[in-house]
């Protein structure tokens, strides 16, 4: 039996419900990541449907989540990273506006001192409404009995593209300031696009105690605990449960190929 391992960054209300009311009808009890890190560690076959739910960044909008999350009784873990939260904006909110997509992709491999002197010198020149939680709203939001705060970076840069005291810094700070924010252990981390090589696994097993991409998959119990899957869902009811059943990629090329482009 596999775990269930979805996950989303500022998802329509609507279809996030219709995901949890889909998969509780069908058995599922949704678990928090400090349950998810003690089944993993412990290593025992699964008796029961499990599902593990994760928001990536720390957006505004996911506080909107909560009433849902209430409702259905279901644990979040939000992976939060920190200087967005301080600034108001992530980085690439200020990119898209003086780049196109290829542009933004471009940007987010630059070198690390290249990205960052390009990037000081587009917030000169956008201005932006936060879209971001506070400092206050994430210290409150963690004292939630659902709700567990985790880390994402201090910077959400690209970690393969940085060097190795940047990604050592971005994972040690990240640790630090949340701690210091919400007054409990961190102990998860999300990779920034879910890009990681051997030498990100090994730095993030040196600050965390489980981590997890953007590779999409089911997570097996035994499994390198800082390699975890997870799906990435968007809110969008039914495509998201087509995601997870892994049937999207052949519908959506199915549509392209008849011209039906609402996919």
């Amino acid at each position: 039996m596999k775990i269930l391992s979805i996950y989303y960054h500022a998802p329509k209300l609507s279809g996030i419900e219709k995901m949890i009311v889909h998969y509780q009808k069908r058995g599922y009890r949704f678990i928090s990541v400090e349950v998810l890190l003690e089944i993993m560690r412990a290593g025992m076959p699964l008796k029961e449907h499990l599902a593990f739910l994760s928001l990536d960044d720390g957006w505004k909008q996911n506080l909107k989540l909560l009433p849902v999350f209430e409702k259905y009784n279901v644990p979040v873990c939000i992976f939060v990273s920190t200087q967005p939260i301080i600034d108001g904006n992530f980085w690439w909110e200020y990119v898209s506006k003086t780049r196109n997509r290829e542009g933004l992709e471009q940007f987010k491999n630059l070198p690390s001192d290249e990205f960052y002197r390009q990037l000081a010198e587009i917030k000169n020149t956008v201005t932006l409404e936060r879209s971001a939680m506070t400092v206050e709203e994430v210290k409150k939001i963690a004292q939630h009995p659902l709700v567990s705060i985790q880390a994402h970076t201090v910077n959400h840069p690209i970690l393969t593209t940085q060097p190795d005291d940047v990604v050592d810094m971005e994972m040690r700070e990240s640790k630090r300031i949340l701690e210091e924010w919400t007054g409990k252990n961190i102990m998860a981390f999300s990779y920034p696009n879910g890009r990681n090589t051997k030498r990100e696994s090994d730095t993030a097993q040196k600050y965390f105690d489980i981590a997890f991409t953007t590779i999409y998959g089911h997570i097996h119990v035994g499994q390198n605990i800082m390699l975890l899957p997870r799906y990435g869902l968007t809110g969008q009811w039914p495509r998201d449960l087509f995601k997870v059943w892994g049937v999207w990629k052949v519908m959506k090329a199915l549509g392209n190929k008849i011209g039906y482009k609402s996919y």
